[in-house]
């Protein structure tokens, strides 16, 4: 699968030769890990995220208290903008856990710690619902591309 990945970015395969429809190419990958532009809340939220990522709980209950607001009170703000936490705090984890796999080539572990989650499990579980890959082979695919 490697090799395959690899020629595929090189386009030297022919059609039908790729066997993983759901692989696609690094610049893909980070296309679709970019941070969508918000205004309002969405956007404050995001803020707050990215400072307290890496570093402490990213919590919907302290993002409320960093801005100042209850939770409930962001909760409904959010949704009056057509989003939610959870989406917004995912987009984040998405972005952060490619460039702390490739370009900071932290472990799976660190990586999952970093982005506040649970356990190593729920990491790799919410990486493969975003890329179709576990965080293992995706950096075997891209280590290259730091």
């Amino acid at each position: 699968m490697i090799q395959l990945q690899r020629n595929y970015n090189n386009n030297t395969l022919n059609d039908g030769e790729l066997s993983q429809p759901y692989t696609r190419t690094y610049e893909e990958y980070l296309s679709l890990a970019r941070i969508p532009h918000c205004d309002g809340v969405p956007a404050r939220v995001i803020n707050a995220l990215h400072l307290r990522v890496g570093h402490t709980d990213l919590s919907i209950e302290q993002i409320a208290s960093d801005l100042n607001l209850t939770k409930r009170t962001l909760q409904r703000r959010l949704q009056s903008q057509n989003t939610n936490f959870a989406q917004l705090r995912d987009d984040l984890r998405f972005h952060y856990s490619i460039k702390y796999l490739i370009d900071d080539n932290l472990s799976v572990d660190l990586v999952s710690r970093a982005l506040d989650f649970s356990d190593r499990t729920s990491f790799t579980n919410a990486f493969k619902r975003w890329t179709g890959l576990s965080p293992s082979t995706f950096r075997k695919l891209f280590r290259d591309f730091s």
